[in-house]
């Protein structure tokens, strides 16, 4: 589902010294890697090919020291920082999503570690213990959205897992292959190539986070179920149920010219038929 174009590049900058996680970052079931932030001198590197306001980390190893975390973005002339920066992580003492407004003024692209991207980074206010990544990338929603449907969603993790994020990437996918089948793709402002809907493209994720949840809600309960109608296949179907109207949202914020802004034109742009062009 994600094509190289479309993989966060992942660096850890330990005080002029670059670590290129972006690989291992990608996929939240294959490769784990480790970073210290130093308050003082290191940097978590986050950069794509056009401006972006969230991502998603999934932690195997959490940060025990307390502290906050802040982030900036290069304007053209200097990093200054995120507007509207909310930070679910807690400075990467859980998994969580970090996001900032859109939009923000004056972004650009610069170079860092020879790379050209539009780039964020960021710094914790007390040197970080160890951190261990599954993965830093994009899903819709997670196992917090998942409790508030169905508190007791946690007593169905997979054997070995502490999350349901595979399911998540899963449930991402899905739907942004529907929204592929129902006529969805970007067109580049600079060549004008017609590229595929991917998961970036979609300006704002809270449009389509309750449809995510019952997505993921209807896969868990499919998966654990063991017989033919048994409860939890008809919990399966329920949210599956539930997923179906809530995916069937008329409008939602497409990045349609791939440019990473949320344009005018761009907002509430229908989500059926022809009029979801790109």
């Amino acid at each position: 589902m994600l094509r190289v174009k479309n993989i966060l590049t992942v660096l850890d900058d330990d005080n002029g010294s670059f670590s290129d996680h972006s690989n291992k970052a990608v996929d939240y079931d294959r490769d784990t890697f480790t970073v210290t932030l130093d308050a003082a001198t290191s940097y978590l590197y986050i950069g794509f090919y056009k401006p972006i306001n969230i991502f998603f980390a999934e932690i195997d190893t959490v940060n025990i020291n307390a502290g906050t975390m802040g982030g900036e973005f290069y304007n053209g002339t200097t990093w200054v920082n995120l507007d509207g920066l909310y930070d679910e992580t807690s400075a990467f003492a859980r998994s969580g999503f970090v996001q900032w407004d859109r939009n923000q003024v004056s972004e650009a692209a610069t170079t860092i570690n020879s790379v050209e991207k539009f780039w964020y980074r960021f710094r914790t206010t007390s040197t970080t213990s160890a951190i261990t990544f599954k993965g830093i990338n994009i899903v819709f929603a997670d196992d917090n959205d998942l409790k508030r449907e169905y508190f007791e969603i946690l007593e169905f993790l997979p054997t070995g897992q502490a999350s349901h994020i595979l399911t998540h990437v899963a449930a991402r996918d899905e739907i942004i292959q529907y929204l592929r089948n129902s006529g969805g793709f970007t067109q580049s402002n600079t060549t004008g190539q017609l590229n595929d809907l991917t998961s970036f493209d979609l300006l704002d994720i809270g449009q389509i986070k309750l449809a995510a949840t019952y997505l993921a809600l209807s896969k868990i309960f499919l998966s654990v179920q063991d017989q033919t109608d048994d409860v939890h296949l008809e919990k399966s179907r329920h949210f599956r149920s539930l997923y179906n109207s809530a995916i069937k949202t008329f409008y939602l914020d497409i990045d349609q010219d791939d440019d990473g802004l949320d344009d005018e034109s761009e907002r509430l742009a229908s989500s059926t038929g022809r009029l979801l062009r790109r």
